[in-house]
């Protein structure tokens, strides 16, 4: 088997294979071989008829087509090994000789773009300042408190805010519907976690009642249920209402935050923790405009192959959080008011401009002799150990095959801290 590599335009490569005669004669033999042990054959057991008999029944182009499944993907394989090629997309391909003795496929891959990366250094792109306040501080206290609220049993009707404990069972036409029924079930009222107005109408209900709510299901649902009218029964076992913790020292302490024992050291740690954050937001602005402005003056040209195959994988990631939203893609476009056309032009927007930024960063490591060694990919290990509490072994086990990914993002850390280091 010989091959050729051709480049031509746009990041595309032609990879141009011919099979020796008995190469390809070994292949259709074998899959001659895997068609006769399948076949069935009047008064034979499958797979047992002879020889003479099975090649008559099983066609000549049927042996070519098995052939060519069998050698397809190993020689796809072989060839990017031994041209050291990495594709960017899914690859095409061609036969262009096929006869008994003669077999040439032809593969068209699209591989990682040339980048005429313009300055990187010396840009003046602007830091912001970070300032964390009072009313900051006071608001991540009291998302504390509202956190450390306990549950407790109260006498009386259930109130908004309140959280009534409750069996239910929902209709439909006088039928029991699948997915509608729950047993001391927790529910806080004015949550909005339930369909519209069923929380509304266990208000004023106490610890015993039995009664019954009509809502209708909203358009945007389960396609048997939308726009629906359905009844619940309920029944009310508990109402419970938020005790807040009141604000003092010992609240404090009872958070068991590291280094807090009092108010005044819970507001150190809050001013911390809200700066650490926007510490990192401003980090992720700075090092976006940094890419942005680097793309500006960086000439890179992505075949549309790429582009497409990373707004196809956006486009199944987002199809996945509708569905499990209970929402399909339709309802989604009418919820955002968008349409398909639009969705799908911000996706290659965006898949254009990852996908740019990803080789302007692989561009810059390459430059500037980044590299992951065996002593930082150990030091990442053991950190993430650390912060999971896992043994180092079990963390590489988890990485397994996909260790690369791991050293491709200590490369990408390398990188954006020179770029913090060397733009102002």
């Amino acid at each position: 088997m010989k091959s050729i590599v051709n480049k031509l335009e746009n990041s595309r490569v032609e990879i141009i294979v011919d099979f020796t005669a008995e190469e390809w004669k070994a292949a259709q033999e074998k899959a001659f071989k895997k068609l006769a042990a399948n076949l069935e054959v009047k008064g034979f057991r499958k797979g047992k008829a002879p020889e003479s008999i099975a090649r008559e029944k099983i066609e000549g182009a049927k042996i070519y087509s098995q052939a060519l499944d069998d050698v397809l993907n190993p020689t796809f394989s072989e060839v990017l090994s031994e041209h050291q090629l990495s594709p960017m997309a899914r690859p095409t391909y061609d036969v262009p000789k096929l006869s008994d003795t003669e077999l040439q496929l032809k593969f068209i891959i699209v591989v990682s773009p040339e980048v005429e990366l313009g300055a990187y250094k010396d840009l003046k792109v602007g830091h912001q300042e970070i300032a964390v306040d009072d009313i900051e501080i006071d608001a991540k206290i009291e998302t504390l408190r509202t956190q450390s609220a306990e549950l407790v049993v109260k006498e009386g009707a259930a109130e908004l805010g309140d959280t009534a404990v409750i069996d239910f069972e929902g209709f439909k036409d006088g039928v029991a519907f699948e997915g509608g029924k729950g047993e001391n079930h927790s529910l806080e009222l004015g949550s909005n976690s339930f369909i519209p107005g069923f929380e509304e109408q266990v208000v004023g209900h106490q610890a015993g009642d039995e009664f019954e709510v009509t809502v209708t299901f909203p358009e945007a649902y389960t396609p048997e249920l939308a726009n629906q009218q359905a009844l619940f029964k309920v029944k009310v076992h508990e109402v419970k209402v938020k005790k807040v913790p009141e604000l003092s020292d010992e609240f404090a302490a009872d958070l068991a935050l590291q280094g807090v024992s009092d108010l005044a050291s819970l507001r150190v740690h809050a001013t911390e923790d809200l700066r650490k954050g926007k510490e990192q937001e401003e980090r992720n602005r700075y090092i976006a405009e940094v890419l942005k402005t680097i793309r500006e003056s960086s000439k890179i040209e992505l075949a549309s192959e790429i582009i497409a195959d990373e707004a196809a994988h956006m486009k199944e990631e987002l199809e996945k959080q509708i569905s499990q939203s209970g929402l399909d893609m339709e309802k989604y476009l009418e919820m955002t008011n968008q349409k398909a056309e639009d969705v799908e032009n911000t996706m290659k927007e965006e898949a254009t401009r990852n996908i740019q930024n990803f080789l302007i960063i692989e561009k810059i490591a390459d430059l500037e002799g980044f590299e992951a060694t065996d002593e930082l990919v150990d030091f990442e290990i053991s950190k993430i150990a650390m912060q999971y509490q896992m043994e180092e072994a079990k963390v590489r086990e988890i990485f397994g095959e996909n260790m690369n990914r791991l050293k491709s993002e200590i490369r990408q850390r390398q990188t954006f801290d020179f770029l913090l280091e060397n733009n102002q």
